[in-house]
């Protein structure tokens, strides 16, 4: 009897723990600019999500950059098409997918993640992200699912 509740009670805590593991791993990577490590760098002090789309690569392949030297293991984080959220020092923000480690330009915007900061919508709602009629959050599946709409599109 107690040898049958011992194995019952492993297999619940093996469950959960491999569904804690899971959700740990799938939370995704979140860069706010206004921390110290990334307040300093010039690319992004100037960089919003109304900034061309060059200038917003350059700037998030920087961020990426500084994330990876600061990471235990700088050439397994951020590999090439994994997705990470960029918070602009403006307060804006968007989705955005490492293409390319080694190269300058080689984190691309997700094309409709923008989110404007707060103030900056001329009167529109700012709970919307632009570029997606009706859409109240990205999830990071919808992220996951533009990111592959980009690989098709090469």
């Amino acid at each position: 009897m107690k040898r049958e509740h011992f194995i019952s009670t492993a297999k619940v805590g093996f469950w959960a723990l491999l569904l804690s593991a899971y959700s740990v791993g799938a939370a995704g990577v979140m860069i706010d600019v206004f921390g110290d490590d990334y307040r300093e760098l010039g690319q992004v002090a100037v960089t919003s999500v109304d900034s061309k789309a060059e200038q917003r690569s350059l700037s998030a392949a920087q961020i990426a950059a500084v994330y990876r030297a600061q990471s235990g293991a700088p050439f397994s984080s951020l590999p090439p098409g994994s997705t990470f959220k960029v918070v602009w020092p403006d307060g804006s923000s968007e989705y955005v997918m490492v293409v390319s480690p080694s190269a300058s330009g080689g984190v691309q915007p997700i094309p409709g993640t923008q989110v404007a900061a707060v103030g900056k919508n001329k009167g529109k709602s700012t709970d919307l992200p632009r570029n997606v009629p009706g859409a109240a959050e990205l999830t990071e599946a919808d992220v996951r699912e533009m990111a592959n709409w980009m690989d098709v599109a090469r």
